[in-house]
């Protein structure tokens, strides 16, 4: 996998070509796109938590603001498909916390900003988030035995690309590509209370308990894992996945962004995500989603195994601090 970094100063700094050349980068040092053919449903699955900043009072930037995958990333992994990918369909997907087809103009994901790239843009709840019905829906059964509802769209797609964020989760340690996939694919109605048309929040999933929660993202990430990850780390947030979570009672935006000016890239989700975590200074091994994952022969967290090209991970280190204290310690 590769970590790549900007020499430029601050993540705000950067521009549309900045971003494409660092993606490209990024992507090519880990081993590139031609497992993509011409042809294919290719779905490109950012991580678009809320067009808030915060608590809900201030408006994110459509881009750099560490809460949300910026646009300018998943545009220049767009870009990099439709190259491998002329006559395909590349699909944006996602499932956010507010009606999906709300926060995406918010954030910078319109037709003028992909033009040719993306052919739609999609929002896993569907028409509403308290749409319970299971119209265009599959269920699929777990390696737990568990049943799970899944996108039909999503589920048959040839390739899926996660392109999530850096940051802390208070629930889960971390985010990533597996927590985005294992939480923010499925489908609100299913998953969330069903009782508001534009809250999307997936009240179902049990976040009381970590090795719960984990083994949620595990089963649910199983049924449909990534082919390819590019990780969003230009800003990096602490405190995620909104520094609401903080328990400081402040909620600062502000101090819980670090400039990180990164781009991760991998074939292996879970080796992303431990990298991921080593750079913050938080242990993989304590991620009971991954380490699940890595019991069933799915990726590593074993950061000796792992071959990482481009940036040094002590190089680009910064602690990040996180609710979940034992996962991530903020030192």
């Amino acid at each position: 996998m590769a970590v790549v970094r900007s020499f430029k100063a601050q993540a705000t700094d950067l521009t549309s070509s900045d971003i494409a050349d660092l993606v490209s980068s990024a992507v090519s040092k880990a081993g590139g796109l031609d497992f993509v053919k011409d042809g294919q449903t290719v779905v490109l699955k950012p991580n678009l938590v809320t067009f808030y900043e915060d608590d809900g009072e201030h408006t994110a930037s459509d881009m750099v603001n560490g809460v949300s995958t910026d646009w300018r990333v998943v545009k220049a992994v767009a870009d990099l498909v439709r190259a491998k990918d002329p006559t395909g369909k590349i699909l944006v997907m996602e499932g956010s916390t507010f009606m999906t087809a709300d926060v995406y103009p918010v954030l910078g994901y319109t037709p003028d900003h992909f033009g040719s790239s993306v052919d739609e843009l999609v929002g896993l709840e569907g028409k509403a988030c308290d749409d319970t019905s299971t119209s265009g829906l599959e269920q699929r059964t777990a390696r737990s035995g568990k049943m799970y509802w899944l996108n039909s769209r999503y589920l048959a797609a040839d390739v899926v690309i996660a392109i999530p964020t850096m940051a802390t989760n208070a629930w889960t340690g971390i985010g990533g590509a597996v927590e985005s996939l294992g939480i923010g694919a499925t489908p609100a109605g299913q998953y969330g209370d069903g009782t508001n048309s534009i809250d999307c929040t997936r009240t179902k999933i049990d976040r009381a308990d970590t090795d719960v929660r984990g083994g949620f993202i595990r089963d649910y990430y199983e049924l449909r894992p990534a082919d390819f990850v590019v990780m969003d780390g230009l800003q990096g947030l602490e405190h995620g996945p909104l520094p609401a979570w903080d328990d400081s009672g402040t909620y600062d935006y502000g101090s819980s962004t670090k400039n990180m000016r990164l781009v991760l890239a991998g074939r292996d989700a879970v080796a992303v995500d431990a990298i991921q975590a080593a750079i913050m200074k938080c242990d993989p091994a304590r991620v009971p989603s991954l380490t699940k994952l890595e019991a069933d022969g799915i990726g590593t967290t074993d950061q000796a195994r792992i071959d990482v090209v481009g940036e040094r991970v002590a190089d680009v280190q910064k602690p990040f601090a996180g609710k979940q204290t034992d996962i991530c310690p903020g030192k």
